[in-house]
């Protein structure tokens, strides 16, 4: 049985954050998660919590529809909550929402409040406007980024940071040299990148912002639920301390120790409860090592991949969706417990790569104890724990593969 008595919990996806949503409602619960998607993965493979139902086709809007309506068909009597997990699901339930409405409980913002956030560019704008402190930017649309002497007259300068505005199919592309963020050093190089992504079948605007250099110590996180009623009840903010070294996944991380910033709550309370927003979010933030200052990169219509860092700390977001949308209960503000680690690699693997900056967080995190979020005392079966290892070899393979890239170690 998926769920329980009350409701039915389904997630679009397969990876590691459909573990983190199905492991937080059986800590919650005790239930069981369906989970939906083009294919099995390793993060969910073998598990007692989360079965797994692939369609090659799912990531086709048509296809998607048609089997959630077929799952409701299959489970009446519930109340079906339908969370997705990555930026193409998300845009495809935005998308046909009134189609799936009907059947399911649905943990997004209204359409007109995503619209301010969904991409890089209108984000940027929604910051301007409400004097949210983020990177100065330039939103550049695919026309101009053709045009002859494009980068030749930037507000800022070099280096600087080019990326897609739309994460939602620039993700899917596949071209060499791709990398989720480019950091360029000259209009020549940045007019170079432009075209690389265009010929790749990219033709969104692109965002062009001044560079916060640092290491992880300047890199953040934040994860947050807002209810139905559009009110802030979850903050949870953690300092990054071990990043992605491969370029394809620059940008991500695989360790993070949770902090208490009340200037940042307070920016991000004001950006969010300012437009109304409701359901998870997943906020990318840097710190200008110029004036300490922590900008804000970009809004996700989800919680993070990483986010179990929020139900180690005492913040469980999936449980907030059940509350506030199945059992229709106020929810009062949930505060997270500072200086948790949690970690997506084996621990030996942070001890020895996180810089030097943030060692002694690390140090004082790690006597409360690691938190991995598929490393779950109720889920080892033996395929289980062989799944883990196979993970555990292949990303600490990774970072031996790019150490040479990365100085300073």
């Amino acid at each position: 049985m998926y769920g329980d008595a009350d409701f039915l919990p389904v997630v679009l996806g397969t990876n590691l954050n459909t573990y983190n949503i199905a492991r937080s409602l059986h800590e919650a619960y005790g239930v069981r998660t369906l989970a939906l998607g083009r294919a099995a993965l390793r993060e969910t493979a073998s598990s007692a919590i989360v079965d797994v139902r692939t369609f090659p086709d799912l990531d086709e809007p048509d296809r998607v529809v048609e089997v959630l309506l077929e799952v409701a068909a299959e489970f009446p009597g519930r109340r079906r909550l339908l969370i997705a997990n990555i930026e193409h699901y998300t845009n495809i339930v935005q998308a046909r929402r009134a189609e799936l409405a009907e059947h399911f409980l649905i943990p997004l913002p209204d359409p007109e409040v995503a619209a301010k956030l969904m991409t890089k560019a209108a984000f940027a704008r929604t910051c301007e406007e409400l004097g949210i402190p983020h990177p100065r930017t330039v939103v550049v649309p695919a026309d101009e980024a053709a045009r002859e002497g494009f980068g030749e007259d930037l507000p800022f300068d070099f280096p600087v940071i080019c990326k897609p505005s739309d994460t939602d199919t620039y993700p899917r592309l596949r071209f060499a040299g791709k990398q989720k963020v480019y950091e360029v050093a000259d209009p020549a190089e940045l007019r170079a990148v432009a075209a690389r992504m265009h010929a790749a079948g990219y033709d969104g605007e692109l965002i062009v912002q001044e560079l916060l250099a640092g290491d992880e110590s300047v890199m953040q996180v934040v994860n947050t639920y807002s209810d139905r009623h559009g009110r802030l009840r979850v903050c949870s903010a953690a300092q990054i301390v071990l990043g992605e070294y491969d370029p394809q996944y620059l940008g991500n991380y695989n360790a993070v120790v949770t902090i208490e910033d009340p200037a940042l709550t307070s920016a991000i309370r004001h950006l969010l409860e300012s437009i109304g927003y409701r359901g998870a979010a997943n906020v990318d933030v840097m710190v200008d090592q110029r004036t300490g200052e922590a900008k804000l990169l970009e809004v996700n219509l989800r919680q993070g991949a990483a986010s179990y860092y929020t139900t180690a700390a005492g913040a469980n977001i999936a449980r907030c969706y059940v509350e506030d949308l199945v059992h229709e209960r106020e929810l009062p503000e949930i505060a997270a417990d500072p200086e948790v680690l949690w970690v997506n690699v084996p621990y030996p693997v942070v001890r020895l790569l996180a810089p030097r900056s943030v060692r002694s967080l690390v140090r004082r995190a790690r006597r409360k104890g690691v938190h991995h979020t598929l490393r779950y005392r109720h889920d080892r079966s033996w395929r289980r724990l062989l799944e883990l290892a196979r993970l555990d070899v292949r990303v600490a393979l990774g970072y031996a593969r790019h150490l040479r890239t990365r100085p300073g170690r």
